[in-house]
């Protein structure tokens, strides 16, 4: 643990820590950001222009909670009629009753103010169009949108979230590097001048440069002239983290949704239905409904079935005591049984929203011997997956920094040509 003791003074945050005691949360204090470079990808974003504005006779509202497809057509003035006609049609495309807040729905109208179709329009650019006339017809529109990549070079004095906040980076970072590097922070250690966080990420973007679902981390590093401590998200392996420390890999984290949200973490909180402090058992990750849900080890399916406020579940035994607990699901893996073994990586089931619960999420939870453990630290020691070769993972490390390198388009100085070599 020795080696963590340097991650200190790159994160900046050890005063903090010590202050706070842990309380609240250790990456949010007030920062100083130096300077902030941006990629020259971004810099000379071109994209087309859409060949048309939006036409100037759509309305459009954002779902909020408790809202139905019903109760917003009215909202935009469609008679019931017309409206018991798009719910019908819908349903042929997209489950009007599963409309998540955040969602939009539109109507577009003809000059004269008749209304011609009606969409609902999903978090990642899927469009769900009925066409109103004699016989409403729905159709699915999915995006045409190209992968960009993008980079940033920050240099932090103290708090990382308000570093990236700074640097117009996605929101959703900030907390995505915080759960991962939570436990492994420690204090006693003042961030040195000029310690730098370099990011690389990848965004869908439509032709007219607005963007298609939620972006993805594929490159953290922290540190000065060299990356002390770097973070890759390999491609071919979702949800697979994989942390390396001077150049050694020193741990490899495995998440059972692939983009999702930390919103809650283990230990006591507030709780979200009944509003007093209880302990949490697990870590809740939020997701669209209907996003796959994984094994994040090898081991047996012990438990599928309904469990009181969990909802749906699906349990592994992964031997030595240690269960992984998947709940609130959707729907189970087609074929999935009691007695299946899994691998890292398997299909479980899909994000949902069963049982007690305030939204679609995944609860997930560890347990040794019965005693429910951090899923973000010590249980991603117990729960390993299929090992990836050493080759493979310090060609992830090179790839991940050679793209960032191109990406950047900075120039090379002899210690940063060394990290990038074979």
């Amino acid at each position: 643990m020795k080696g963590w003791w340097l991650l200190v003074g790159l994160m900046g945050i050890g005063p903090m820590l010590a202050e706070a005691n842990w309380r609240g949360s250790v990456l949010s204090s007030p920062v100083k950001t130096r300077a902030v470079e941006k990629s020259s990808v971004e810099r000379g974003l071109s994209l087309p222009r859409l060949a048309q504005a939006l036409d100037s006779n759509t309305q459009r509202l954002t779902v909020a909670p408790g809202d139905t497809l019903d109760r917003l057509l009215r909202r935009l003035g469609l008679d019931v009629a017309t409206r018991a006609a798009v719910v019908a049609a819908m349903r042929g495309e997209f489950d009007p009753t599963r409309l998540q807040p955040g969602q939009r729905v539109s109507v577009a109208s003809s000059a004269a103010g008749k209304p011609v179709s009606v969409a609902i329009e999903r978090e990642s650019g899927v469009r769900h169009v009925v066409t109103l006339g004699q016989r409403p017809e729905a159709r699915t529109v999915r995006p045409r949108a190209d992968t960009l990549a993008f980079a940033r070079k920050v240099e932090v004095e103290t708090s990382l979230s308000a570093s990236l906040a700074a640097a117009e980076v996605p929101k959703h970072f900030a907390a995505d590097l915080e759960s991962l590097l939570g436990d492994i922070l420690d204090t006693g250690h003042d961030v040195r001048d000029g310690e730098r966080l370099r990011l690389l990420w990848e965004e869908r973007r439509r032709q007219d440069g607005s963007r298609v679902g939620r972006p993805r981390l594929t490159y953290a590093g922290f540190g000065g002239l060299g990356w002390r401590l770097e973070l890759v998200w390999p491609a071919d392996q979702p949800g697979m983290v994989m942390l390396f420390q001077d150049g050694e890999l020193q741990r490899v984290l495995r998440f059972p949704v692939e983009g999702a949200r930390l919103t809650s973490s283990f230990g006591n909180r507030r709780h979200p239905v009944y509003g007093d402090i209880r302990r949490h058992d697990g870590i809740d990750l939020a997701a669209p409904r209907g996003t796959p849900v994984v094994a994040t080890g090898p081991g047996r399916v012990t438990f599928i079935g309904w469990r009181g406020g969990y909802g749906r579940v699906v349990e592994i035994d992964h031997d030595s005591g240690a269960v992984s607990r998947y709940t609130h699901l959707s729907q189970f893996a087609e074929g999935l049984e009691v007695g299946d073994g899994v691998e890292a990586g398997d299909n479980l089931g899909a994000v949902g929203a069963t049982g007690l619960t305030t939204g679609p999420n995944l609860h997930y939870e560890i347990r040794l011997d019965d005693r429910p453990i951090d899923p973000l630290a010590e249980g991603q020691r117990i729960i390993r997956g299929k090992n990836t070769s050493g080759d493979d993972k310090m060609s992830a490390l090179v790839e991940a920094r050679t793209r960032l390198l191109r990406v950047m388009e900075t120039s090379i100085s002899p210690e940063l040509a060394a990290l990038v070599s074979p």
